[in-house]
């Protein structure tokens, strides 16, 4: 992972975070429906990312430690883009 502690992470700038959720939605076409996170009854979607994210606030700060902690990760793992999580095949091939 990251040498820096999460806490030690610098958020990355409302602008960056938006700019970023505008590249996965164009660029890695990303479908607007899927969903970004799930916590006890809230849904976020990935078009829900923009919005919350310019409103500020406790959501704003949180999506951008996504963010920012996803970018991390990647860049220790040396993966450029978005994370893919293929599940295993399973015997019989279905």
């Amino acid at each position: 992972m990251s040498d820096l502690p999460e806490e030690d992470l610098p958020l990355v700038s409302v602008e960056e975070a938006v700019a970023e959720v505008r590249r996965w939605l164009t660029v890695e076409r990303v479908d607007p429906e899927q969903i970004f996170a799930m916590a006890d009854a809230r849904t976020i979607y990935y078009k829900d990312l923009i919005p919350l994210l310019e409103a500020g606030g406790e959501d704003s700060r949180l999506i951008r430690f996504a963010i920012t902690r996803g970018g991390a990760i990647r860049r220790a793992r040396g993966a450029p883009g978005l994370l893919r999580i293929t599940p295993p095949e399973t015997p019989g091939g279905n």
